[in-house]
């Protein structure tokens, strides 16, 4: 089983009718915008026992840029054509027999539910250094997937300023999980 991280909605603690939304959640102007507003609606599912050379080819097919891995029925990780293969590889060189979950083994699983804040969305995907994660309705059912890209597009600009600070020198290859 894979580690999860899964973030949730905060309450606000400001003064009803006496704050602003950013400031009952203590955020920058921004920082407040529900995951729900700003997430994609496509994706491609996928099991977790898929082949990586046809999870390439469905992706290369489907109008959807995002790859949804599920375990059973439930999201566990978002891809991207590049989190399959590099630049250096071709399609046809990719093994016949590895499978997605090879692949996401290695990977903290991050993914947010639709009235999570970005403020708390975004320190967990650079955390994890996770550059999409998968939406999740109140049932945990999956609704779409978050991009970093359009998360930190979405802030007003003191808020990206802030956040594209902590992704300097920040890669998308996620760390090893610990072994502790």
């Amino acid at each position: 089983m894979i580690d999860m991280v899964t973030v949730n909605p905060r309450a606000p603690s400001g003064l009803v009718g006496e704050s602003t939304r950013d400031e009952a959640y203590g955020v920058l102007p921004g920082e407040d915008r529900l995951v729900r507003d700003i997430m994609t609606k496509k994706v491609v599912v996928a099991p977790s026992s898929m082949v990586l050379r046809e999870a390439c080819e469905i992706m290369r097919l489907q109008p959807a840029f995002v790859l949804i891995v599920c375990q059973g029925d439930e999201p566990v990780q978002a891809l991207v054509e590049r989190d399959l293969i590099n630049d250096n590889v071709s399609l046809e060189e990719v093994s016949e027999r590895r499978t997605l979950q090879e692949l996401i083994d290695h990977r903290v699983a991050v993914r947010c539910r639709e009235d999570a804040i970005l403020a708390d969305v975004l320190r967990a995907m650079i955390r994890h250094r996770a550059s999409h994660i998968p939406v999740l309705g109140s049932t945990s059912n999956l609704l779409g997937a978050l991009s970093l890209v359009d998360a930190v597009g979405a802030l007003s600009p003191a808020a990206a300023d802030r956040w594209l600070a902590h992704l300097q020198g920040w890669s998308a290859i996620p760390p090893l999980k610990s072994k502790l």
